[in-house]
């Protein structure tokens, strides 16, 4: 029996089907302080590792060069757990460190998602509430949102303060509905209270959960109660193949999608936004591993993400008027050992250590540059420069346009 891409793309990120959760109406983009209203804001997410000191420092200095070309924006996942390591007890140095540090960088602009239920379930929540929800408890339990409310009392002025001005209540939610609906019946509850409540702290502040691309299963659930569509969505296609296979199950493999195919892919996001203002979390391509046979296709490499990039703002370009913001994983290069937890997460499920081993080149070497001593720039860096100083317009488009003949 072969195994289709969604039951694939679950075991990854996450996906499903669950709806008929009561919903509030969203409120006007328009009333809430979003970005200043200058085309789509591109900027691009350093990749989650330690590297060595001159590593770090070299990357620094491409981080350098993209807020002289014009990049303005950041954004922060933060671990209910880690902000509320002990029930009452908070860590606001962790959330001011991080939006502080990033101001300091040229990058004011800032998004703080706060992981409540993450790609593979709600591993990002306190202990207590793991031990709630392990017990029956619901999400909308008073003993769950009750402290979640209390811990946004204590943050949200620090993110405000900072300019900040989204704020998120997941991330690829979808997985979860999959494998718990019971609990995740409940979850827009909690969502609702949350968005409800930071915004009785700070009215014009947006809410928002973070989606795995237009297909999401929480999405007839948890769109309605946002005010801010976000996505993450990346460059790519599922094609049927006979190269990882299980138990007679064979798995599809994701290929690189080309510059004229980005925006079929944007209008997917704009359907499934339900007219709501869309910002894109994560966005990207590989250009695959440099010491290994690539899993990817021939058409995969430095050219196709650049191709990628340049179509990207070409795209964007012309639907300025619905998207906002758009985020690149990343600007450099995870390493293999890096990836591993994916590859760990993904065998743990049961599936193939090949399809695992696909999914680390999917994600791993993404970035617009080498993580080497000096940061060595792939062709996407060039791209990505230009299409930020074009694509950053004002909503009338102003400026020289981009055309497939471009830069």
């Amino acid at each position: 029996m072969r195994t289709n891409r969604r039951a694939c793309w679950v075991a990854t990120v996450g996906a499903a089907a669950l709806a008929g959760v009561a919903t509030a109406e969203h409120r006007d983009p328009a009333s809430l302080p979003l970005l200043p209203n200058e085309g789509v804001q591109l900027y691009v997410q350093e990749a989650y590792e330690g590297f060595p000191e001159d590593v770090t420092a070299a990357v620094a200095g491409r981080r350098a060069e993209l807020v002289e070309a014009g990049m303005r924006g950041a954004r922060h996942l933060f671990d209910w757990a880690d902000l509320e390591p002990a029930p009452g007890e908070y860590d606001l140095d962790l959330a001011s460190e991080a939006l502080d540090e990033r101001i300091e960088q040229g990058l004011p602009r800032q998004f703080v998602n706060i992981s409540v239920i993450d790609s593979f379930g709600p591993e990002r929540v306190p202990a207590y509430v793991e031990d709630l929800l392990a017990s029956g408890a619901r999400w909308d339990d008073p003993r769950i949102v009750g402290p979640f409310l209390a811990l946004l009392d204590a943050i949200v002025p620090i993110m405000v303060d900072r300019g900040v001005y989204m704020v998120g209540f997941a991330n690829e939610p979808g997985g979860y509905y999959e494998d718990r609906p019971a609990e995740a019946a409940s979850f827009a509850g909690f969502v609702a209270a949350a968005i409800e409540h930071a915004q009785t702290i700070e009215p014009e502040l947006a809410g928002t959960v973070v989606f795995a691309g237009a297909d999401d299963a929480s999405i007839p659930s948890l769109m309605p109660l946002i005010d801010v569509a976000t996505f993450n969505a990346y460059a790519y296609r599922w094609v049927d193949e006979s190269r990882c296979s299980l138990d007679g199950a064979t798995f599809p493999a994701l290929r690189p999608l080309g510059p004229r195919e980005i925006g079929p892919l944007l209008d997917e996001l704009v359907a499934a936004s339900g007219g709501r203002l869309i910002c894109i979390q994560e966005f990207g391509q590989s250009t695959g591993w440099e010491d290994r046979p690539t899993t990817l296709g021939p058409e995969a490499g430095p050219e196709r993400q650049r191709a990628m990039l340049k179509g990207l703002a070409i795209a964007l370009s012309a639907r300025r008027a619905h998207f906002r913001t758009v985020c690149l994983w990343t600007l450099n290069d995870h390493t293999p050992a890096g990836v591993q937890y994916l590859v760990d997460a993904i065998t743990a499920a049961g599936l193939p250590a090949c399809f695992g081993e696909h999914m680390a080149e999917v994600f791993g070497p993404t970035g617009l540059v080498y993580s080497d001593a000096k940061a060595t720039t792939k062709p996407a860096f060039e791209a990505f420069k230009h299409a930020i100083r074009h694509v950053q317009q004002d909503a009338r488009g102003r400026g020289r346009p981009l055309t497939p003949a471009g830069p």
